[in-house]
């Protein structure tokens, strides 16, 4: 029991930041829209967020074994637990507000990336797709955030938010991609990392970077959104200062900045970006 603390613990803790990041994801989609966002929802977004990753690490998957051993000899029954608990709680906070589909439609697709759906022999399984994964993280947060905003807004500011959104989590899910390459190539998963390298890669997302803040600067440009520019002016460029700069030997350096550029650029900036929001209104 002992010996499993510290490792459960790191596995409990391992999707808190995720949650909450991911929470203030909505708050910002609330303001984008030129609404006040509500609080409850902010907080049922963070507990369905941090269930579903929890739920991914609580299952056993053999690349985590090489790209997480800090996971080994926890007990993944607590983590299932918990993944339960905030799942419960999550839906409950968006079912007082009448919102069924935004809780049900990432734990689903959840359930479906992590463990998969057998069809015979064959199991249809989301993780592990040359990009395939990557495009079902954008699909899903990013319409799990336009749905929710849909409710409240008018459905092309919703579809436009969730379009940014979408994009903004296919790149960041890809930078995670490669930091976990040495796991991803022993586990003969072909990742994005894997079939484009490093260089081909940040062209690509540098590309879609590039169009996904034309769309946001647009929409404020003509009225769709609300005129945040400090936002997309620093979400610009903490994204591309990630997809340049950015090298999985990072992750070993004697360099405290280096070693934590990806969390600061990636998981940091909704935080960031919400407290810029309590001195920077619209």
């Amino acid at each position: 029991m002992i010996n499993n603390f510290l490792p459960t613990l790191r596995l409990l803790n391992s999707a808190s930041l995720v949650g909450f990041s991911g929470g203030l994801r909505l708050y910002l989609a609330f303001l984008l829209a030129g609404l006040i966002p509500p609080i409850m929802l902010v907080v049922a977004a963070c507990l369905i967020i941090y269930a579903t990753y929890t739920l991914d690490r609580a299952l056993e998957n053999k690349e985590d074994v090489i790209n997480h051993p800090e996971f080994s000899g926890a007990d993944k029954r607590a983590g299932l637990v918990a993944s339960g608990i905030c799942t419960i709680s999550g839906s409950l906070l968006f079912f007082s507000e009448w919102l069924i589909s935004p809780p049900l439609f990432p734990f689903l697709v959840g359930i479906l990336y992590s463990k998969g759906i057998p069809l015979g022999s064959t199991v249809i399984k989301l993780k592990g797709g040359c990009g395939g994964k990557n495009l079902v993280i954008g699909i899903t947060w990013g319409g799990t955030i336009g749905l929710v905003i849909a409710a409240f807004a008018p459905p092309l500011a919703a579809l436009v938010i969730a379009a940014y959104f979408g994009m903004k989590l296919f790149i960041n899910s890809t930078i995670f991609d490669l930091k976990d390459i040495e796991g991803d190539l022993a586990a003969g998963i072909r990742t994005l990392p894997v079939v484009l390298g490093s260089r081909y890669l940040k062209i690509f997302l540098l590309a879609i970077c590039l169009v996904q803040h034309a769309i946001l600067f647009a929409a404020m440009y003509t009225g769709l959104l609300a005129g945040l520019w400090w936002l997309l002016l620093y979400s610009l460029a903490a994204s591309c200062l990630v997809i340049v700069w950015y090298s999985p030997a990072f992750e070993t350096s004697h360099s405290w900045l280096k070693r934590k550029i990806r969390i600061l650029a990636i998981n940091y900036e909704p935080i960031m970006l919400a407290v810029l929001s309590v001195f920077l209104p619209a």
